[in-house]
């Protein structure tokens, strides 16, 4: 399988996902939001789990809050 098969097969995904905003390095960040959302509801402040899964992650706590806000906007 060749590459233009792949974006062929998936072309009218691919315009939903760009039309709502979906970037296609968004699914990097899936286990980063459930980490997330996981520490949240287990009670820990919001900015201690953004220095937390920021260091799990290799991120600073800002880009952890863009990532999220990027995540949780809505379509």
């Amino acid at each position: 399988m060749k590459r233009i098969d792949l974006v062929e097969f998936n072309k009218e995904l691919f315009q939903k996902l760009q039309r709502a905003g979906v970037k296609l390095e968004d699914y990097r960040y899936c286990d980063l939001y459930r980490d997330y959302r996981q520490m949240l509801s287990e009670g820990t402040k919001r900015t201690a789990v953004a220095v937390i899964v920021g260091e799990r992650y290799n991120l600073s706590p800002r880009q952890v809050y863009n990532i999220i806000n990027h995540l949780e906007s809505p379509v």
